[in-house]
């Protein structure tokens, strides 16, 4: 509804234009029946000049109906440290690093396979290798998860300052 227009010259209007009148002529004649009252006087003119023009709007709005302004990002290739140097530190990958620089590539497949607790020279499953290869790569994760995450957003500091391919 056109600011300033008092619904009783609309009903006014729509009386003399008749039922199924369209919208647009049934405003325009709200506006020429409010010609000479004081409200089309007071409404007309430059409302930026004028006290008190700004109005709030009634209507409330609600956080359903208002959609978040959503960011727009390119994911980019980003190697994380913290778990690939917890990977590193775990004794298998240590020896199976070291074989592999000698050169016996068949030893380097048995010490990795200490990674998940397997004993390749015994045949049996030993908790202790899974334990010693395990926890340096889970304080890998933890660290990846809290350092780079929520309680310090390390990453996100790294983004920001377009540091590339590192993230912790």
């Amino acid at each position: 509804m056109p600011r300033g227009l008092p619904a009783s010259y609309i009903k006014k209007a729509k009386r003399e234009l008749g039922k199924g009148a369209p919208w647009h002529d049934v405003f325009k004649g709200a506006w020429e029946v409010n010609k000479g009252s004081k409200v089309y006087k007071a409404v007309t003119g430059n409302p930026s000049k004028k006290k008190g023009s700004h109005k709030k709007s009634s209507r409330k709005r609600s956080v359903s109906r208002m959609p978040k302004k959503k960011r727009r990002y390119s994911r980019k290739m980003t190697i994380p440290l913290a778990p690939i140097l917890g990977v590193i530190a775990s004794p298998g990958v240590q020896n199976a690093i070291t074989s592999a620089m000698e050169g016996k590539f068949d030893l380097t497949m048995k010490h990795l396979t200490t990674l998940i607790g397997w004993n390749p020279w015994q045949n049996k499953w030993e908790w202790q290798h899974l334990a010693n290869n395990l926890t340096p790569i889970l304080v890998g994760l933890l660290v990846h998860k809290f350092v780079g995450g929520a309680p310090l957003n390390l990453n996100r500091t790294l983004a920001r300052h377009k540091i590339p391919l590192i993230r912790i």
